[in-house]
């Protein structure tokens, strides 16, 4: 069972609405975890609580809290509906006093709660808190799958480079399939690429079914079509053969998203993800 950690889009725009910052006198590197060869998972604080598992999701709009930690932190909001793409959920908002991973912090962040247990059997590892864009957008940071570490800063300028359409909370980015042009959210919490079932409609003559799947997020499991895709391309940069993925149209994902490209799939060294320029770059 696949875990579709790219999980949460609100319905309506999400506002940021705390300052997140870069603290000097912090290490500009975080170590991480890598679970499934694509699960990034960092340690961090929520509050007063410390050495909590962040699973980092760009994908993850807004960032999630686990409902324990939430009531360990006697944290109390709103309740507001919420499309995790297959389906829409009830869910509560709250605002966290800090949220800090190495040296990027944020006070009084807004954050989704939701029950984050379903990651454990999927990742084989407890989730306390999905960290998405909101939180990690704020400045240049580069994933680097080899030292297994998270480098905040300036970004290496001899990685591949294609333009992203910045959104409050994610990143789109655009892969010409043919003669389509489709628009994908930029996600570190799935390892596929991922259209949705409308998508991939208008695209057929580049797709060959390979069967189906099973996957799961916050809203339950699901079957999910396996493709092929052929003629598509990242910039001037081919998509080579490989697995992607279908998802059943519901929920009500942004107008313009086509889909989901799961970082991992491009199955680089580093991967970088540069907002003063609005870029995202890999080698």
């Amino acid at each position: 069972m696949r875990l579709v950690a790219w999980t949460v889009v609100f319905v309506v725009a999400c506002q940021v609405v705390s300052e997140t910052a870069l603290a000097a006198e912090s290490s500009n590197e975080v170590p991480f975890k890598l679970h499934r060869g694509y699960a990034i998972v960092v340690r961090g604080c929520a509050g007063d609580l410390k050495n909590l598992n962040f699973l980092v999701d760009t994908g993850a709009v807004p960032s999630v809290l686990d409902r324990r930690i939430a009531q360990a932190l006697h944290l109390t909001g709103t309740a507001e509906r919420l499309s995790v793409f297959t389906k829409r959920i009830d869910s509560e908002f709250v605002f966290v006093p800090t949220l800090q991973v190495g040296p990027v912090h944020a006070d009084a962040f807004r954050v989704a709660v939701r029950d984050l247990s379903f990651t454990r059997e999927a990742l084989g590892t407890r989730v306390d808190v999905m960290i998405g864009f909101d939180f990690l957008g704020q400045s240049p940071f580069t994933i680097d799958y080899e030292s297994k570490k998270i480098v905040f800063g300036s970004i290496d300028p001899s990685l591949t480079a294609i333009p992203y359409e910045p959104h409050p909370g994610y990143a789109l980015i655009e892969m010409k399939v043919q003669e389509r042009s489709l628009h994908l959210l930029v996600d570190t919490g799935a390892s596929d690429l991922v259209l949705f079932a409308r998508a991939a409609s208008d695209c057929k003559n580049a797709i060959e079914n390979a069967g189906t799947r099973t996957w799961s997020n916050m809203g339950g499991e699901f079957l999910v079509q396996k493709v092929h895709l052929t003629d598509a391309y990242l910039g001037s940069t081919p998509w080579r053969a490989q697995d992607t993925f279908v998802l059943p149209d519901g929920g009500s994902p942004p107008a313009g998203l086509d889909g989901l490209l799961g970082v991992a799939s491009l199955k680089a060294r580093r991967v970088a993800f540069d907002p003063e320029h609005s870029r995202i770059a890999w080698d």
